[in-house]
């Protein structure tokens, strides 16, 4: 293609105002130019941003207006370079005048010398760490990247800089204090609530599905998106309460190299790497690699925690309508077993120090849990114009996880005698998890009449496979939550109970965004068919009638999604939406498969950008239903409950970006109603603590109808550049700790900080930070699920960080 042609592309920009560097940037990305510029002069300096569709040379002149910046395109019209303009040189740049220019960069010299960079020695563009902590679109609510004022949905976004100023090295540290609306839930694997229901089984990772998530870590996200509400139109089964999409780290064009070793309380040291850059000279083979090594004692008794990930990537980009992108991840956890025991006694969790292991320790330190997963994906987008494009995604994951575990059953609520159980699960003959999903998506823009549409139709497929495991249930001594006798010798041996369960989940979906009245009414039309099989074995008592057992299940639904946005101003939107869900439920009660879930949502609110575009604004009024909730039963460790109906309601909102070029802030507040709708039939009140029967007008455990968080960060200037204060505070009411409301947890208050200090040490830039978690030593119980199941907050934590970047 021609210099002349090159430069005579109209294309559509939509780029918010804001850092110049990061709207540099942008513009780059979409346009498929190399920018190249020095650091120092686009630190503090800000663009008034840049919408509507333009030429190159248009969009540049636009976008570094009153910026006193000029740019120079090279002569075969696909780089840029942008320089100080001289005094009078209104090349490009007709507000400038009088600044004095920097010595003259060349476009090739320059991608040696200064490797693109932009403030604090990082690479700008994606994969950048310093993206701030608003995001502009979030790919996941429309597997588009539609601007979130046009999206009608509500959808939080976790930035990489985000997770970093918070040292948060597991997702949960990044989501829970970050998003309106979300919580932890005790499980076995990673589990979280999203507006008051528990998703136990799965997460996405780049759009797909990762089933019975476990050992989550930010290592090489770049992005965590929640999607709130029923998103099943696009991804089949989730939670009416929304999902959580891990988005992991792309390679860069422009070489980066970054170390960082952590210590903090607890024994704790974690050593992470990232490195990325082109494989051959024309950059269309890119790489990058993150890994960790973790090692962490805990604030519990006998417990520690070590974990290996290793997650090299690479692009490929031989033409420009191309782009494939292939993930390795391998992980090697070996982990103490530290499944809450902590029992209610009376009305309260019982008052024991929350150090005390109340599990076997004999038992499970010397079987620890053991968990190994190897994970390949792929994504690759073929562009046939700038309005149709074809997507293909695919995962393929295979697990093996050992462990030794026990159950708490009861506590004698005089003498604190606690009744365990013990699981030891293995699986016959060495057989691990198989997970495989994929999806195939074609997006299109087009228009008919006055109505322009972005229309997307797809296909998804998930199969999952568990091999057949050997759980073994026995009864072990009792221990006493005041005075532990750790030294009892059990046996571990006892009857085993086979287990081999499958699914598999295929869907097709279509939808459309329209957009009309000069683009400030925006509907959006879709809707899913699924068919779904859910197998398992109703005999689990011999290794032959398992087998001679095994059953599918056969299910099928349509889900349907409407919404709307009014932008009555290109800065604010007016929203709501219905929603359906379906989904099967992920356990089984004695072998046999629960009934499928359902979930319907009524939602409405208001977004709104501010401050120039800086900061972000939600709220949203959410009506939740959903039927076949399933829930374990405190009496019986093989058999699960299932709720008829329950219901959440209630209004979140959320604040996040810059205010200033100092000060940037993360705010949220949720208030939930989360309740039984449809319950147990008939229940006797006397037994209702012994049963856990879930009862119409009770509360879910763990819900708490108010919360909020708050993270503000001051950056400074001047002399005192390079260093960041930053401080947080989490206020959490009281709950109900079981279906029971038996007992009370009790509301807490959480103070959070940070402080960090960035300088350039010749070629390298070191930063040292330092964060101090719950500040005031606060004894507080952040979730149960039933009397004998409630988790501890971790105590006052220090973690301090060094990290170089070059």
């Amino acid at each position: 293609m021609s210099e002349k042609e090159i430069a005579e592309i109209v294309r559509g920009y939509d780029i918010p105002a804001g850092p110049v560097s990061t709207a540099l940037n942008r513009l780059a990305d979409e346009s498929g130019v190399r920018i190249v510029y020095d650091s120092r002069l686009t630190r503090f300096v800000r663009s008034r941003g840049l919408t509507g569709r333009h030429k190159l040379a248009e969009a540049l002149a636009e976008l570094l207006s009153g910026t006193g910046l000029h740019f120079e395109l090279s002569a075969n019209g696909k780089s840029a370079l942008i320089v100080l303009a001289q005094a009078g040189d209104t090349r490009n740049d007709a507000s400038a005048g009088g600044a004095t220019p920097l010595p003259p960069i060349d476009i090739g010299h320059e991608q040696k010398e200064n490797h693109g960079r932009g403030a604090g020695g990082s690479p700008q563009g994606p994969g950048d760490r310093y993206t701030g902590y608003k995001a502009d679109s979030a790919s996941s609510a429309m597997k588009m990247d539609t601007p979130l004022l046009k999206t009608p949905v509500a959808i939080q976004v976790v930035t990489r800089q985000t997770m970093d100023d918070q040292q948060a090295i597991s997702v949960g540290d990044a989501i829970v204090v970050n998003v309106s609306g979300v919580q932890m839930t005790p499980n076995f694997y990673e589990a979280y609530k999203v507006r008051g229901f528990t998703n136990y089984a799965s997460s996405y990772k780049n759009g797909l599905v990762e089933y019975r998530m476990r050992n989550l870590d930010t290592t090489n996200l770049q992005s965590i998106e929640v999607l709130k509400g029923p998103a099943a139109i696009l991804y089949g089964r989730v939670e009416p309460g929304g999902l959580i999409d891990l988005v992991v780290k792309r390679p860069l064009e422009t070489p980066y190299y970054s170390v960082q070793q952590q210590n903090g309380s607890f024994g704790m040291t974690r050593t992470t790497l990232d490195a990325t850059g082109p494989l051959i000279a024309d950059k269309s083979v890119l790489y990058r690699f993150n890994g960790e090594f973790y090692h962490s004692y805990s604030y519990r008794d006998f417990v520690k925690d070590q974990n290996v990930f290793l997650a090299p990537t690479l692009s490929f980009h031989p033409i420009e309508q191309f782009r494939l992108n292939i993930d390795f991840e391998y992980q090697h956890r070996t982990a103490v077993s530290d499944y809450p025991h902590l029992p209610a006694i009376g009305g309260y969790p019982a008052q024991i120090p929350i150090s005390r292991y109340l599990q076997p320790p004999l038992l499970t330190t010397s079987s620890p849990v053991q968990f190994d997963k190897k994970r390949i994906a792929y994504d690759w987008t073929f562009a046939f114009d700038k309005n149709w494009s074809l997507t293909n995604r695919l995962s393929y994951m295979s697990s093996a996880d050992s462990t030794t575990n026990s159950l708490a059953l009861s506590v004698d609520q005089v003498t604190g005698d606690l009744r365990r159980s013990l699981t030891n699960t293995t699986s016959v003959g060495g057989g691990k998890e198989i997970d495989f999903a994929t999806n195939v998506d074609l997006h299109g823009h087009f228009e008919t009449g006055p109505l322009t549409h972005a229309a997307l139709l797809g296909f998804d497929h998930l199969s999952t496979r568990m091999p057949m495991s050997n759980t073994i249930f026995r009864s072990l001594s009792s221990i006493n939550i005041y005075a532990p006798n750790y030294w009892t010798l059990d046996n571990p041996l006892g009857a085993p109970l086979y287990v081999r369960q499958a699914q598999k989940w295929t869907g097709v979906y279509a939808q459309d965004l329209i957009s009309f009245f000069d683009d400030s009414v925006h509907v959006l039309l879709g809707g899913r068919y699924d068919w779904a099989e859910t197998s398992s074995n109703k005999n689990t008592s011999s290794y032959a009638g398992a087998m001679s057992t095994y059953t599918t299940d056969y299910n099928k639904a349509f889900s349907p999604r409407a919404g709307l946005v009014y932008q009555p101003l290109p800065w604010l939107s007016l929203y709501g939406n219905f929603t359906r869900s379906f989904g099967l439920n992920n356990t089984t009660s004695l072998g046999l498969p629960l009934p499928p879930q359902k979930g319907e949502q009524f939602e409405g609110g208001v977004k709104a950008e501010l401050l120039d575009k800086r900061l972000i604004a939600t709220f949203a009024f959410f009506d939740i239903t959903k039927t076949n909730i399933a829930t374990p039963d405190p009496a019986n460790p093989l058999n699960t409950l299932v709720i008829g109906q329950a219901r959440s309601q209630g209004v979140e909102i959320d604040l996040t970006g810059r205010i200033d070029d100092n000060w940037s802030v993360i705010a949220n507040y949720t208030h939930d109603d989360v309740r039984t709708i449809q319950g147990a039939p008939s229940y006797n009140p006397s037994t209702l603590m012994t049963t856990q029967l879930a009862v119409a007008g009770y509360k879910l455990p763990a819900s708490p109808r108010n919360y909020g968080n708050l993270w503000v960060k001051y950056e400074a200037d001047g002399e005192f550049r390079g260093l960041s204060v930053g401080g947080g505070v989490s206020v959490v009411e009281s709950s109900l700790g079981d279906n029971a409301n038996s007992f009370i947890l009790p509301g807490y208050t959480l103070l959070n900080g940070m402080i960090a200090y960035t300088t350039q040490i010749d070629r390298f830039t070191v930063t040292a930070q330092l964060n101090v978690k719950n500040a005031t030593d606060t004894i507080y119980y952040p979730t149960s699920s039933n009397r004998t199941t409630i988790q501890t907050g971790a105590p006052r934590s220090v973690l301090g960080s060094l990290r170089v970047e070059f």
